[in-house]
């Protein structure tokens, strides 16, 4: 079973947006069963540096939006992705500092918690007003 999955719950409606995260949520699911299976630290760096490049990727498409429809979210959301990549690029660094798959354990329970939270929460605030300016 993967560590996360996606459900009707999460869907924001908006195409493109929630192609990505579906993506994100495939890297992160990779990167478990990397740190599942015993995966050297080169692998996961690689995997951590892919979730990291796309996460950016998908927040500058959101940080876009934001500036095209005038959203006046925008400043709070923007911080939060500002606080996940600081997160991401942590996470990523630690990683040549553990043996132990314990603590890596923990970082994907975070990373997960983020990103339902996120989704759920900040995201969603979003939503209207993009409808709002016909983007689905």
């Amino acid at each position: 079973m993967p560590f996360m999955v996606w459900n009707d719950r999460i869907i924001v409606g908006i195409g493109a947006i929630d192609a990505d995260h579906k993506q994100m949520i495939g890297m992160i699911n990779e990167l478990y069963d990397a740190i599942q299976g015993g995966s050297g630290h080169e692998k996961l760096d690689i995997l951590f540096d892919r979730l990291l490049d796309y996460a950016c990727r998908h927040f500058a498409i959101e940080e876009e939006l934001f500036a095209r429809t005038d959203y006046p979210g925008a400043a709070a959301h923007i911080r939060a992705h500002h606080e996940m990549t600081a997160w991401l690029k942590t996470a990523r660094d630690q990683n040549c500092n553990r043996s132990m798959p314990a603590p890596l354990l923990n970082t994907m329970n975070q990373l997960k918690d983020y990103l339902f939270d996120h989704i759920l929460d900040a995201d969603q605030q979003y939503v209207p007003h993009m409808k709002a300016h016909n983007i689905h």
